[in-house]
């Protein structure tokens, strides 16, 4: 009697499974019917839709890819406008022993101690003390930071 059960639950095991083989293949069948077809009409749509979802920015978080990414067409700016946005936030207070821009004195040891205008932007370039290389704007060219040096000394009359 055994066997015999063993038979039919095999045989039924096996129609259950044929019956849900069957319903999967059904449902793939159907899918590729109903999905839609690639249509090539729409491909000014599909890019109007990209250009509308594209990123707005992006996160540079290693400092080499920010070096060359920094080579972004720009324009020069100015000793005054390097002075502005990037200077003036530590010289204009004096921060953490920052000469200010009118410190005559402070300026010309500077200047007689690095060796010139071409030693002050040297140290500027490379960092000093608390100050960052490149103050802290690393797209800053070798011209722009020796322009803001050159502005900060004629304001100091040195």
């Amino acid at each position: 009697m055994s066997k015999d059960q063993d038979k039919k639950f095999m045989i039924s095991f096996a129609g259950v499974l044929a019956l849900l083989f069957g319903i999967t293949f059904g449902i793939v069948v159907l899918a590729l019917f109903m999905a839609p077809k690639h249509d090539t009409a729409n491909v000014a749509e599909s890019k109007k839709v990209a250009a509308r979802t594209a990123p707005i920015g992006t996160v540079i978080t290693d400092p080499a890819l920010l070096v060359k990414t920094a080579a972004v067409a720009r324009e020069p700016w100015s000793g005054e406008q390097v002075y502005t946005q990037v200077c003036s936030a530590c010289h204009d207070a004096g921060v953490l022993e920052a000469p200010k821009p009118t410190d005559k004195a402070a300026w010309a040891t500077r200047k007689g101690a690095a060796g010139g205008v071409d030693g002050l932007a040297a140290s500027a370039i490379k960092g000093k003390n608390a100050m960052p290389a490149r103050g802290g704007k690393a797209d800053l060219s070798d011209a722009e930071i020796k322009a803001a040096i050159e502005l900060m000394l004629q304001r100091a009359g040195v």
